[in-house]
């Protein structure tokens, strides 16, 4: 009688042991990623760069944020209604945000995955790292196709054979985005026959999860998506100098193009601004400018939206146990 009695106190005791290990974690992790990305940040070129500006543009740029913020949450929100019956726009937004604030500080913005999968409930954690897999790779395919026309157009002077290698591009692309499950399909082959590795499986399982329908949603978001970074871009050299729209969408293309495939440092930086000086000096853009520009861009883009998604990790239970459990479910 008196052992059963006992037995109550030691399960309070464990569950407040474990609550405040949820805490101590959320504590450390929020920790880590303000001082992850403050410390990232070049305060005084920011804010001298700042002060000579035309704020106009600036501003301009961090109004369309609400509409970076808004396509990439209305994308992720057409893909869960895969994984899940009546998904909120409000679970969407929260799922983006952590995912952009995990994913702030490593490198090739690996923490997005968890950040996503720990804010969604009622959903398998590995269908939703598959989708956001899915997500990226997307994303990659725009960004491909944009820079490669944009390197095309850089490359070769002969207008004839830049529009032909341009419709190639286009056409390649359009098909390889419609098509991504030959993505799935070949890693589910190479799992099966050598890696075999379950949770693998059941990641590339989340990728073909869309239909036609959604995939064609979803590869317009992603179109809109990288629109709206143009135009951003657009803006914050305009702040700092004066450039045309076009120029500024090849400039910025390839500068993302070379940034994708070289997904080596946090934030990307450095590998950005580098890109940035040099294309855009193709264009008589001074360095100056060039960087500002792109410092701007990963203040706006990636700094802002880190903070906001510091809010929701107060809600997650980042706990070690649910960690290991992140590919169990």
């Amino acid at each position: 009688m008196e052992t059963e009695l006992k037995k109550p106190d030691i399960d309070l005791s464990n569950v407040g042991w474990k609550k405040a290990f949820s805490i101590a974690v959320r504590m450390v992790v929020s920790a880590l990623i303000l001082y992850s990305i403050v410390s990232l940040i070049q305060w005084q070129n920011v804010l001298l760069a700042f002060q000579s500006a035309d704020r106009r543009f600036i501003l301009m740029a961090v109004f369309l944020l609400v509409f970076n913020l808004s396509v990439r949450t209305l994308k992720w929100h057409t893909m869960l209604r895969s994984v899940k019956e009546s998904p909120t726009f409000t679970e969407a937004f929260g799922s983006v945000m952590l995912g952009i604030s995990l994913g702030s500080f490593t490198p090739g913005e690996l923490g997005d995955f968890a950040g996503r999968a720990l804010h969604i409930t009622d959903a398998k954690r590995s269908h939703l790292v598959g989708l956001t897999l899915l997500d990226k790779l997307q994303i990659f395919v725009v960004t491909s196709c944009a820079g490669g026309v944009s390197l095309t157009c850089l490359a070769f002077d002969n207008p004839y054979l830049c529009t032909f290698l341009s419709i190639v591009i286009l056409l390649l692309s359009g098909v390889f985005m419609m098509r991504l499950e030959i993505i799935a399909t070949l890693g589910q082959r190479l799992n099966t026959s050598f890696l075999k590795r379950p949770w693998l499986s059941r990641v590339l399982d989340g990728c073909q999860l869309l239909t036609p329908r959604q995939l064609l949603s979803t590869a317009l978001y992603t179109l809109l998506f990288h629109g709206v970074l143009i135009l951003q871009m657009y803006c914050l050299l305009n702040a700092f100098s004066t450039i045309s729209f076009l120029h500024a969408f090849i400039g910025t293309s390839a500068m993302m193009f070379v940034k994708s495939l070289l997904p080596i440092s946090i934030g990307d930086l450095g590998v950005r601004e580098a890109g940035s000086i040099y294309f855009f000096s193709l264009y008589s853009i001074s360095q100056a400018a060039a960087l500002n520009a792109s410092l701007m861009l990963f203040f706006i883009n990636i700094f802002v939206p880190s903070l906001m998604g510091t809010y929701f990790i107060r809600h997650q239970q980042l706990s070690s146990f649910k960690f290991i459990q992140l590919w169990k479910k």
